[in-house]
C-alpha cells in the first residue's frame, strides 16, 4: 500500500520553480495529505535575496515572510489544500532530503533547473543529486514543461518504463499504486535497444522478421504477466525498439500521457554525471513529468 503521510514540494521561488506546486497540489489533495513547501537558502548564495553580510537568522525570518506571502497567492488559485512551509538555511539537496525525514513524507516534487556542458559536469544540480540519493520516490517537473502541462489539474493516463530491472519492478509497483488510487490508464513500455535488436537480428538474418516478431511477442508476455487482475482492463503494453528515452518519449505523446514512472539505476552520483540515464534523458527531453523511484537497500 502506497503511503503519503506528506507530499514536499521545493522552489527557490523562481517562476520555473514554482510549476511544481501545482502537481503536489493535486496529489496532496488526492491523497488527503498534507503538502510541505520547502524553501531553503543557500547561505553561499545570498545574493539573490540583495544581501552580502547579513545575520542568518534574520535573513530566515525575512525570507520566510516573503516565501509565505507568496505561496499563498498561489496556492488561492488552487482548489484548497492543507498546506504549510519549512525555510531552512544550508546547501540546498542536503537541507531537502531532511525536510522529507523530518516530515516522513512518502514524496518529493520539484522542477529542474539543469544547466549545461562543463558547469553541467562540474556542479551538476539538485535535482540530480536528489534523483540519485533520495530515499522517497521524487517526482521531476521539466523546467521547460508549458505552464499548461505542469499545472494538471488530474492525473488521467500513466505509463511505467519496464526494463525488468529491480528498479523498474519498484516503478511498477508504485504506478500500479498511483492508478488505483487516481483512477488512471495506465500503459506499460519496454524498450529494447537498438543494439540489442541488431544482435538479435544477427542471429538469423535469414528469420529477421520471425525473429523479431518472437522477441514482440515474448516481452509483451512478460509484460502482461506483471499487470495486477484488478487492472487488466485499464492497462495497454507497448514494446518499442530504439534509444529508449526518444521511444518512451513518443510513445507518451502518442499515448497523451499525464504521468511517466521509471526507475532509477543505482550507479554513484558521478558516474551518472558523465553517463547519464534514460530517466535523466526523459527529463531532460522536458515534456513530461517524471515520476523516479530508486531501490534505497
Amino acid at each position: 500500500m502506497l503511503e503519503m503521510p506528506a507530499v514536499v514540494c521545493a522552489t527557490d521561488l523562481s517562476e520555473v520553480s514554482n510549476k511544481a506546486i501545482f502537481l503536489a497540489a493535486y496529489i496532496a489533495r488526492s491523497f488527503q495529505t498534507k503538502l510541505v513547501i520547502a524553501h531553503i537558502i543557500d547561505l553561499p548564495a545570498v545574493t539573490p535575496y540583495g544581501e552580502t553580510m547579513v545575520d542568518p537568522q534574520e535573513l530566515r525570518v525575512r525570507v520566510e515572510e516573503a516565501t509565505r506571502s507568496q505561496m499563498a497567492d498561489i496556492l488561492a488559485h488552487l482548489e484548497p489544500v492543507d498546506w504549510e512551509l519549512r525555510v531552512s538555511l544550508g546547501y540546498p539537496a542536503k537541507e531537502i532530503q531532511q525536510i522529507v525525514t523530518d516530515t516522513k513524507a512518502g514524496l518529493l516534487v520539484a522542477a529542474t533547473h539543469y544547466r549545461s556542458g562543463l558547469e553541467r559536469f562540474l556542479l551538476g544540480s539538485v535535482s540530480r543529486k536528489l534523483m540519485f540519493t533520495l530515499s522517497v520516490p521524487f517526482l521531476i517537473i521539466p523546467g521547460a514543461l508549458p505552464l499548461e502541462r505542469s499545472a494538471l489539474r488530474k492525473i488521467e493516463s500513466i505509463m511505467i518504463a519496464c526494463d525488468f530491472s529491480e528498479d523498474s519492478e519498484l516503478a511498477l509497483s508504485l504506478g500500479f499504486e498511483l492508478a488505483r488510487h487516481l483512477k488512471a490508464k495506465l500503459t506499460l513500455a519496454t524498450v529494447i535497444d537498438q543494439g540489442q535488436l541488431d544482435q538479435i537480428l544477427l542471429t538469423d538474418p535469414q528469420r529477421e522478421s520471425s525473429v523479431a516478431d518472437q522477441v514482440v511477442n515474448d516481452l509483451t508476455n512478460k509484460l502482461k504477466a506483471f499487470v495486477p487482475e484488478d487492472l487488466q482492463d485499464q492497462a495497454s503494453l507497448a514494446v518499442l525498439a530504439g534509444h529508449p528515452h526518444e521511444e518512451l518519449n513518443k510513445r507518451a505523446i502518442l499515448g497523451h500521457v499525464d504521468l511517466i514512472v521509471m526507475g532509477v539505476h543505482g550507479r554513484g552520483f558521478i558516474e551518472n554525471l558523465v553517463i547519464g540515464s534514460t530517466t535523466d534523458r526523459v527529463v531532460r527531453l522536458g515534456q513530461f513529468p517524471v515520476l523516479a523511484v530508486r531501490q534505497t537497500h
